[in-house]
């Protein structure tokens, strides 16, 4: 089995706890800022939307939300949790929306699994399907590396792969898919459940 499956295979199978530990963890201060980035009732597509706890809350807020993940079971949690927002399976590497369709983008704690060599096609990606101006949000682990690890927040074993940045192997990517960094912030761990300090990430679309 592949990094990628088996990192899907640990969310499918602790997809319940998963969505129950994160639930009350909504970064409401990136959310609010990023709401204001964006015009009234924006077309938005959540990243690894996995139990639509974010997806909820931007739909409450009449925008128009859609979620994508590679995981069913979390999607299934998404589609009762977030009953206002849309979902499908759908792999980050192999999106299928067309150019210029997202008034924003928004993808929290999904992108640090994809591996360093993916990283920029996606981030392409993302450009294309995003509407002039429009903006975009997401967090890295902060550090050096990449691999599978075990998340030894869920028991029995419970690998995943994670990928880790410094600041400027952000910047470089985001200056050669053509964005606009807005903020690039350090953001310490402060809960148990968070594993590592995190970069936050605004940036716009020219």
């Amino acid at each position: 089995m592949n990094p990628k499956d088996i990192t899907r295979k640990s969310y499918e199978e602790t997809a319940e706890e998963y969505a129950s530990n994160v639930e009350d963890l909504a970064p409401f201060p990136s959310m609010e800022k990023f709401i204001q980035m964006l015009p009234p009732k924006a077309t938005l597509l959540d990243i690894g939307s996995g139990s639509g706890r974010d997806a909820k809350i931007f739909s409450e807020r009449g925008l128009q939300v859609t979620g994508v993940d590679i995981c069913e079971n979390l999607l299934k949690i998404a589609k009762a949790h977030a009953p206002l927002a849309q979902f499908y399976l759908m792999d980050m590497e192999s999106m299928t929306f067309p150019e210029d369709t997202f008034d924003g983008v928004w993808s929290s704690s999904a992108l640090p699994h994809l591996s360093k060599e993916k990283l920029p096609h996606v981030i392409n990606s993302i450009h294309s399907i995003l509407k002039k101006g429009g903006a975009f949000y997401f967090n890295l682990k902060q550090g050096s590396g990449e691999g599978l690890e075990n998340d030894d927040r869920y028991e029995p074993n419970r690998p995943k792969f994670w990928a880790y940045y410094e600041a400027d192997e952000i910047r470089t990517i985001l200056q050669e898919a053509h964005f606009i960094i807005l903020e690039l912030s350090h953001s310490p761990k402060r809960l148990s459940y968070q594993s590592h300090d995190v970069f936050r990430v605004f940036c716009r679309k020219p």
